[in-house]
């Protein structure tokens, strides 16, 4: 395991600048060491996507 990806896992992403896109009205992008979806939350500041929950973890309706 390299030390970029100890980084990433204690939360300290890097985006790859290289790549980013725009996608409604926001800027979009990955870590450039573990690939994570991050997303343009304020000028120069970049956070972890939250990815919502489709119904398919281990919850249900009873």
């Amino acid at each position: 395991m390299t030390l970029g990806r100890i980084g990433c896992a204690l939360g300290r992403h890097s985006v790859d600048n290289a790549n980013v896109t725009r996608v409604s009205g926001q800027q979009v992008g990955r870590c450039r060491k573990c690939k994570t979806p991050m997303e343009e939350v304020e000028p120069h500041l970049w956070a972890v996507q939250k990815v919502r929950d489709a119904g398919l973890g281990p919850r249900a309706f009873l």
